[in-house]
């Protein structure tokens, strides 16, 4: 299913029948994650909706760096995001996410593959909830893990500090960024969290 190159093969199974459709044509994902993304949309496929969209974090790269991708499974192309992990992933304050953790109070970052719950909003203004469908993620509810925005994402913070601030594990977009986001991702879209 992985292949070394920058982007991979889906089959979109439409009123035509099945069509290739390249996903990623830029290779802005790596391979190996979108690779572990899309077995993990089939391996919920009960879990999910069928959406058109796939939501992957690669929290490999630096918080300075766009590192959160929306691809549009009908033409295979990617709108890319920087966004903010757990101040428990990143004891050192570099920018790097060192460990995930599903443990409440933890301030952590979890990881794998979570559905795409309810829009609401709450302390962060317009948020998304998140349902972790693994035992990575399992306490997402519990833990209050979401997908927001605050000001420590703002382009303003990056300029000054050369990274984003950290959050208490949730998924922080500067607000246009998460204007965006709500607008292109519906309920139900995975969205899977790796490194």
């Amino acid at each position: 299913m992985i292949r070394s190159l920058s982007a991979l093969a889906f089959f979109a199974f439409t009123a035509l029948g099945a069509q290739a459709v390249t996903l990623d044509p830029q290779g802005q994902i790596r391979p190996e994650l979108l690779g572990q993304a899309l077995a993990a949309q089939e391996s919920h496929k009960a879990d999910l909706r069928d959406t058109g969209r796939l939501v992957i974090v690669d929290y490999s790269r630096h918080s300075r760096e766009a590192r959160l991708y929306v691809v549009n499974l009908q033409t295979g192309d990617v709108a890319a995001f920087r966004a903010a992990h757990g101040k428990g992933s990143d004891a050192d304050h570099d920018g790097y996410l060192d460990s995930f953790s599903n443990e409440p109070g933890s301030s952590a970052s979890p990881q794998g593959a979570f559905a795409t719950a309810e829009e609401y909003v709450g302390k962060h203004g317009r948020s998304l909830r998140l349902d972790g469908l693994d035992a990575t993620n399992s306490a997402s509810r519990e833990r209050a893990i979401v997908v927001h925005a605050a000001d420590y994402a703002e382009p303003e913070f990056l300029a000054q500090h050369g990274k984003l601030g950290r959050s208490n594990g949730c998924i922080v977009f500067s607000a246009a960024d998460l204007t965006t986001f709500l607008a292109d991702v519906p309920e139900g879209t995975l969205l899977f969290v790796g490194k």
